[in-house]
């Protein structure tokens, strides 16, 4: 867990917080300010950027860096002209500026104080070990007894609008069902055996993009539920259009296997 200011940025999650409220933001938005976080020490250039994030993506990458630089300010209540987080060095690229409370994964809200360690008193030792009994507890009540893989998602169309749309759209379509499936679910790791497969097709026009998402059973293939949702594309920015759908179709899957469970 990063944390500065009053916010909370999971890395491995791709979520970031404020005042422990979560804020609407795309995974790649979290994913390109905990890289800037992570590089800290020195200004990233905006070559390096477009490598990272947008291999491929030709002129369209500086728009959409433009974009993504845009929407982390205003995650942040940031200011081009008097950063606090996000420094712009001009014909050169950005800097994380802002101070870092922890960014130790293992590392607590607070810090020892200088000179020694901070005592743990025995009743947080107690509350400690009763709180790993109460999860463990759980863990044996609620077994995870379905893994769901989701494979990669097919595109339907005789052209491609943006070449790497529909590999976000799996990874965004993957955080956002992490966090919503119910305990006795998982999303399965690449490679993982699976019992439930989510496929996710495509068809996309300059006008409109249209998912349909199938969970069926590994074997058999009977479908067990399907869900068709659809948006505006936005030629600008493709970024919160993967977001949107990923949260709407995570939504829909996860209410429909709790339903089944």
């Amino acid at each position: 867990m990063i944390r500065f200011a009053d916010f909370d940025l999971d890395p491995a999650a791709l979520r970031i917080c404020r005042g422990g409220a979560g804020l609407d933001a795309s995974p790649q938005t979290v994913e390109v300010l905990a890289f800037l976080i992570e590089n800290r020490e020195r200004t990233v250039g905006r070559s390096e950027l477009l490598d990272r994030f947008w291999p491929r993506s030709g002129t369209g990458g500086d728009a959409a860096l433009n974009t993504c630089i845009r929407r982390i300010r205003s995650l942040l209540g940031d200011d081009a002209d008097t950063p606090r987080f996000v420094q712009t060095r001009p014909r050169s690229g950005y800097r994380f500026i802002g101070t870092i409370d922890a960014d130790d994964p293992e590392a607590g809200p607070e810090r020892p104080a200088a000179g020694g360690r901070r005592p743990i008193a025995a009743g947080a030792v107690l509350t400690a070990l009763a709180i790993g009994g109460a999860v463990w507890a759980q863990g044996a009540m609620f077994p995870t007894r379905h893994r769901i893989a989701i494979e990669p998602v097919k595109g339907l169309c005789e052209y491609v609008l943006f070449p790497h749309f529909n590999a976000g759209l799996r990874e965004s379509f993957i955080a956002e069902t992490s966090r919503r499936l119910p305990a006795n679910y998982s999303v399965a790791a690449n490679g993982q055996k699976a019992d439930l497969h989510a496929r996710v097709s495509v068809r996309q026009t300059q006008q409109r993009t249209t998912v349909v998402v199938t969970l069926a059973e590994d074997g058999s293939d009977r479908v067990l539920w399907s869900g068709q949702f659809a948006a505006p594309t936005d030629m600008q920015d493709y970024v919160p259009l993967q977001g949107r759908l990923a949260r709407s179709m995570a939504t829909d899957l996860a209410r429909a296997v709790g339903t089944a469970s």
